[in-house]
């Protein structure tokens, strides 16, 4: 459920419990995507199945490892390790990573075809001026890297 809705210019922002990560969260309506719709997203992405947390974690590492050498390119790396909620290790179970992510809001815009499409914005421990961003598209993880305010209907070819 959506609270606290605020009418804005370009969106309506409001709150939403996130179930999966146990916090609030922020969302952002765009203009021409009713809270209906909003609250269809909210429900997809507090539902997510295991099969895309799995890809979206495996995908995390992955963005933390190519983060962490691009880190060490200008000597931060271990700077930036020492402030990791874990440590990346080459056995870690993937979804370890979920403690390393906060997320922050997911943002809805209009549907093109009909289908449930949102996009979601995380802090994370290794790219503290980028962040993370996931966009999905029916239940299914599209892109997942650095903040780029995508849209699900991007083509992502």
């Amino acid at each position: 459920m959506i609270i606290g809705l605020q009418p804005g210019k370009f969106w309506d922002e409001g709150k939403f419990m996130c179930s999966l990560f146990r916090r609030d969260m922020k969302i952002y309506i765009y203009n021409g995507a009713d809270t209906d719709y909003a609250e269809a997203c909210i429900k997809a992405f507090n539902s997510l199945s295991q099969e895309a947390l799995d890809e979206i974690c495996t995908g995390a590492v992955r963005y933390c490892i190519d983060s962490l050498n691009n880190w060490a390119e200008i000597d931060k790396r271990d700077e930036i390790e020492a402030k990791m909620s874990v440590q990346l290790t080459p056995d870690m179970p993937p979804q370890k990573i979920l403690k390393c992510i906060t997320p922050v809001s997911m943002s809805v815009r209009p549907s093109e075809d009909g289908r449930v499409g949102y996009q979601v914005e995380f802090d994370c421990d290794w790219a503290p001026d980028k962040g993370m961003e996931i966009v999905v598209l029916d239940g299914e993880p599209l892109y997942l890297g650095p903040f780029g305010d995508h849209s699900p209907w991007d083509n992502f070819e």
